[in-house]
């Protein structure tokens, strides 16, 4: 799909065409992490190995108008508990990002495997319908998708933008559309999108059928505040049940040390009854509350902290961590993650239950290095 990207890109070039260029981009990441109170069927370790090796740059500029790229290949190895039970594959070889992007004035085209966000949401984000990051975990990224959006900038503070995703199933596609305006203070944005059912495992909801209407707004003053929102429409079932996300935050940085910064979101859930149960504990209601805290020390280290809260069932996730700036662009992470129930019942817990077999929710420490190149 990329090749035939780039070579329709050459058809958009003006003649002649601007100096090539570009760079290589690279990391490796090595990280291995130890299970304290492991599962009795498990191992007792994760381990993990990631390399990505990539080109960066521009095939053809001028005063108004852009054609550039990324291709980045991703080798990766995955052992331990996570590997053991099959939420991961040992090995894997995969295109992490491969995308050409056109320019034009206050118009914008890419195609080809790439990353792609909405929302303000920080800890939750109803609008990620394209977003798995672990956002507590060591320099969080999607996995992005296979597709096409184009961009036009209506103004300085305002945009429109639609996407189509091959769904891979059905030769369905997922399409949407979305704007932004900045109103007063406010940056707001209205979302619409069809998702068919797709064998993209990683997408939310990826089994159902669905009509989505999202919004957001966000906003500064003194402090800094957020809300964006989600409803689903279930399609092929009677009466097409609705489902609500919505999450609101605020953060705000105190002026101790180099800045302390403090982030709070809650997250509600709530659904018809003949829409399809997706929570593991077959739930229609939920209440979550997530904090975030960070604080740079010195010029070579920045610690942070989150925490979850299940409102419903009051179990809870601790996730510290320590990044330093070894040397270059070497960087060392000390993680840890620290689950429980306030009432002391860990079997059944959202955030947190203690099974027979890794379920990925176990308290564990670990260290990762990562070095850009």
């Amino acid at each position: 799909m990329l090749l035939v990207l780039i070579q329709g890109g050459w058809l958009l070039l003006p003649s002649p065409a601007g100096a090539f260029d570009w760079r290589y981009e690279g990391r490796f990441l090595a990280a291995s992490e130890y299970l304290w109170d492991a599962p009795p069927l498990s191992n007792d370790f994760n381990h993990q190995v990631q390399l990505r090796n990539g080109l960066v740059g521009d095939i053809w500029s001028d005063d108004t108008s852009l054609l550039d790229f990324e291709f980045t290949f991703q080798s990766e190895y995955r052992g331990g508990a996570i590997e053991q039970v099959g939420l991961v594959d040992e090995w894997d070889l995969d295109v992490f990002r491969g995308w050409l992007r056109f320019e034009k004035d206050q118009f914008r085209l890419r195609g080809g495997r790439q990353a792609i966000l909405f929302g303000p949401g920080q800890l939750f984000r109803p609008l990620g319908v394209f977003d798995d990051r672990l956002i507590s975990g060591v320099i969080p990224q999607t996995t992005g998708v296979d597709g096409l959006r184009a961009t036009y900038f209506t103004g300085p503070t305002s945009k429109v933008e639609g996407w189509a995703i091959p769904a891979r199933f059905n030769e369905r596609i997922i399409w949407g559309l979305r704007g932004e305006r900045q109103i007063g203070i406010l940056e707001t944005g209205l979302l619409l999108q069809y998702k068919p059912v797709t064998d993209l495992e990683f997408l939310p909801s990826h089994n159902l059928e669905l009509f989505q209407f999202g919004y957001h707004f966000k906003g500064t003053q003194v402090i800094g505040f957020w809300n964006e929102g989600r409803v689903d429409i279930e399609q092929n079932k009677p009466g097409k049940p609705l489902r609500f996300d919505m999450v609101a935050g605020i953060d705000y940085t105190f002026d101790v040390g180099q800045g302390l910064h403090v982030l709070l979101e809650y997250f509600f859930r709530t659904q018809e009854p003949g829409f399809t149960v997706e929570d593991v504990k077959r739930e229609r209601t939920l209440h979550e509350l997530g904090l975030q805290i960070d604080q740079p020390v010195g010029i070579a280290t920045v610690w942070r902290f989150f925490a979850f809260y299940d409102m419903r069932d009051r179990s809870f996730q601790i996730a510290p961590q320590i990044e330093h700036n070894v040397f270059g662009q070497v960087y060392l992470y000390l993680t840890a993650l620290i689950g429980g129930s306030v009432e002391g019942d860990n079997r059944t817990g959202r955030l947190f239950r203690q099974t027979p077999v890794f379920n990925g929710t176990e308290s564990r420490v670990g260290l990762t290095l990562v070095w850009f190149h």
